[in-house]
C-alpha cells in the first residue's frame, strides 16, 4: 500500500500527525501497512520547520522507499525564485538550511534538482506536482524567462473550463492531462499544488468530475477524526486525483487548512483521500 501526500510546506507537526495515523494499529488493521511513500512536492516554504521536515523524510527513507517529485516552492527556494506566501519566520528558517540538509533534493548532472515526474509502469501511476503535460509542447517559442512557468511543477488544473497561461503557471483541463498520457492504459495521475482535492474519471464516454458525487465518511483513528473519500479504480477507466494541502502551515487562503493525505491499495485497486480533524 502506498502513502501519498503533497504540499507539506515545512509543517513538521502535520507530517508527524500523518505518520502517526498511518502507523497506528487501528489504521493498519483497517487499511494495511505502508510499503512506500509518494511525495508530490512542495516540501519547502511557507511553513517554519523545513529542517525538521527534511530530517524526518531522511529518517523515513531509512525504512521505506520514498519517491519524490519537485514542487514549485521547492524549485523557487532552490533556484532563488520569489513566490508569495512565506512569512519572515519562514524565510529565516529556510535561510538557515545547510547544504547537507538540502541533499534530500538530488542534484542532476545539468545542475537542476530532482525530477518533474515519477512513473510507475507496473502499477500504472503517474506522479507530478502540478500537471503531466509535456512542457515542450505547450511552451511558446517567445516565452523567454517565463518558460519555467510551463513546467510540470507549475501546471495547475483549470477551474475555468478552458486552458490559459497566467503568472502562476499554465492552467490545463483534465482532458488534456489524460491525452498527454494516452500511451498508457488504465492509469492514475496523482498531483497536488492547488491545496484542494479533485477527482476525475475518463471512460469511453468522456471525462467526468467524480469528487462531488462521492459521499465522505468519518471515522475515528487513535485521537483523530478522519474524513475519507474512497474511489474504486475500474479496469476500463483512467483517473486523475489531486490531493489537498498536506501541511496547514502552507495555508495561504486557498483550500482547507487541515492535513490531507491519501493511500493507494492494490487488491482491489483503490484510491482513498483523507483529511484530518485533530
Amino acid at each position: 500500500m502506498d502513502l501519498v501526500f503533497s504540499d507539506i510546506h515545512a509543517d513538521i507537526n502535520a507530517l508527524n500527525m500523518i505518520m502517526e495515523i498511518v502507523n497506528s494499529e487501528n489504521f493498519k488493521k483497517k487499511y494495511g501497512e505502508i510499503s512506500r511513500i509518494l511525495n508530490l512536492g512542495d516540501v519547502l516554504e511557507r511553513g517554519t520547520h523545513p529542517k525538521q521536515v527534511l530530517d524526518k523524510l531522511e529518517l523515513l527513507a531509512e525504512t521505506l522507499p520514498i519517491f519524490s517529485v519537485m514542487g514549485n516552492h521547492d524549485e523557487a527556494f532552490l533556484y532563488g525564485r520569489k513566490v508569495s506566501g512565506s512569512s519572515l519566520e519562514s524565510i529565516d528558517a529556510h535561510f538557515s538550511l545547510t547544504d547537507k540538509e538540502l541533499e534530500f533534493f538530488k542534484k542532476n548532472k545539468d545542475e537542476t534538482y530532482g525530477t518533474q515526474e515519477f512513473i510507475d509502469k507496473k502499477n500504472r501511476l503517474i506522479c507530478v506536482h502540478g500537471g503531466p503535460l509535456d512542457s515542450k509542447k505547450i511552451t511558446p517559442k517567445d516565452a523567454g524567462p517565463e518558460a519555467w512557468l510551463y513546467e510540470k511543477s507549475w501546471q495547475r488544473l483549470s477551474e475555468e473550463g478552458f486552458e490559459f497561461f497566467s503568472y502562476v503557471g499554465y492552467h490545463y483541463k483534465a482532458l488534456s492531462a489524460f491525452e498527454a498520457k494516452k500511451n498508457f492504459e488504465n492509469f492514475v495521475i496523482l498531483c497536488g499544488h492547488q491545496h484542494m482535492e479533485a477527482a476525475f474519471e475518463q471512460d469511453r464516454k468522456g471525462v467526468n468530475e467524480i469528487l462531488s458525487s462521492t459521499t465522505p465518511n468519518k471515522e475515528k483513528i487513535s485521537n483523530y477524526i478522519l474524513e475519507k473519500k474512497e474511489f474504486e479504480i475500474k479496469s476500463t477507466s483512467n483517473y486523475l486525483f489531486r490531493l489537498g494541502l498536506g501541511g496547514p502551515e502552507g495555508y495561504h487562503g486557498v483550500g482547507a487548512s487541515k492535513p490531507h493525505f491519501g493511500i493507494i491499495q492494490y487488491n482491489p485497486k483503490k484510491v482513498i483521500l483523507f483529511n484530518v480533524n485533530p
